[in-house]
C-alpha cells in the first residue's frame, strides 16, 4: 500500500508516528512525506532539512517533497487555497490509499499543524484520484495537559493503536538526529513510556475499512 503524509516541519515526520511508519517501511508498503515548510522558524534551522533526510533514512521512508510555505506563517487564505491545492496536485502526483496528517488539533494547536490537517482533508475531498482512508495521527506532548487543563479533551479520539516496542530503537535513533530541536520527552521513550502511537481513522471507504480491521499493525482501540 501506499501511504502519503502531508505534514508541516522536519521532526513531525517521527514524533508521533516514527514507529508506525518504519514497521509500514518493513512490511513493504511505500511511505511518501511531504513537508508544507521547511522549518526555518526553529532552532538550528540551517540543518533541519539534512536531519529530515537522515531521519527518512532510518525510518525507511523513500520519497520525501519539502515546499515552500513560510514556517510559522500558514494563514487561512493558504489553507482554503494554494495548500489545498498543492495537496492535491500531490494526491493526483502519488496516487496514495492513504493520506496520514495531524488531528485538527494541530497536536498542540499550533496552527501550522491545524492548517496542514485541513487542507490535507480538503485535498482529499477534492482530487479526482480517491484515496481508501485518512488518518489523523494523535499526540500530546508530555506534560501539555498539565500545562493548559482547560483546552485538551481527557482522552484522544483513539480508533487504532499500534505497538511499536520492536522499533523502537529506529524511532529513537530518528528523533536523535533532529540534534537542533529541543526533544524534552526523549528521556521518557527511552525508558519505554511512549511505546505506541495512536490514530484515528478520520474517513475510509468501505474498502479502506477493511484494510484497518485486518491490518497486522494498526490493532482497532474499543471506543
Amino acid at each position: 500500500m501506499k501511504y502519503l503524509f502531508f505534514l508541516a516541519h522536519p521532526d513531525d515526520e517521527v514524533v508521533s508516528s516514527g514507529g508506525t511508519i518504519r514497521l509500514l517501511a518493513d512490511q513493504g508498503d511505500e511511505i511518501i512525506v511531504v513537508l508544507a515548510t521547511k522549518g526555518e522558524a526553529g532552532e538550528g534551522q540551517t540543518d533541519r532539512i539534512k536531519e529530515f533526510k537522515n531521519s527518512c533514512e532510518i525510518l525507511g521512508i523513500k520519497k520525501t517533497e519539502v515546499l515552500s510555505f513560510k514556517d510559522g506563517g500558514i494563514n487561512n487564505k493558504q489553507v482554503w487555497g494554494e495548500l489545498e491545492l498543492t495537496f492535491i496536485e500531490k494526491i493526483e502526483k502519488y496516487k496514495p490509499e492513504v493520506v496520514m496528517t495531524f488531528d485538527h488539533s494541530g497536536w498542540y494547536f499550533h496552527l501550522d499543524h491545524v492548517g496542514v490537517s485541513i487542507a490535507a482533508l480538503r485535498a482529499m475531498q477534492h482530487a479526482k484520484h480517491k484515496t481508501q482512508a485518512l488518518v489523523f495521527m494523535l499526540f500530546h506532548p508530555p506534560g501539555t495537559k498539565l500545562k493548559w487543563p482547560y483546552v485538551y479533551q481527557k482522552k484522544l479520539p483513539v480508533t487504532h493503536v499500534v505497538d511499536v516496542r520492536s522499533v523502537i530503537k529506529q524511532k529513537v535513533a530518528a528523533i536523535m538526529v533532529h540534534k537542533s530541536q529541543n526533544m524534552g520527552f526523549l528521556p521518557l521513550m527511552k525508558t519505554g513510556l511512549m511505546n505506541r502511537e495512536y490514530f484515528q481513522l478520520a474517513l475510509a471507504t468501505k474498502k479502506g475499512k477493511m484494510w484497518f480491521k485486518e491490518s497486522k499493525i494498526f490493532k482497532k482501540k474499543p471506543i
